[in-house]
């Protein structure tokens, strides 16, 4: 079996929690968050939390606060 290496992006304010696993080529979106134990195996669109194994989409992530509203998320 061939190793496969690819480059994996994890875009601004995205979190990868603890002990999680991102597999090569995948990308996390801005804000994007990984929960804590997940395998990440599909890309991860912006402002989504994933969780479990495989990783599945649990919510959408919404700011709170001032910067809520900045450049960094549109509102909707």
């Amino acid at each position: 079996m061939r190793l496969i290496a690819a480059p994996i992006t994890i875009e601004d304010q995205a979190w990868v929690c603890a002990r999680a696993f991102v597999a090569p080529g995948i990308t996390l979106g801005q804000g994007a968050v990984a929960g804590a134990c997940s395998v990440v195996t599909k890309n991860v669109p912006a402002w989504t939390i994933v969780c479990g194994n495989p990783a599945r989409p649990l919510r959408e992530r919404r700011l709170q606060g001032p910067a809520a509203h900045s450049d960094s998320q549109e509102a909707g």
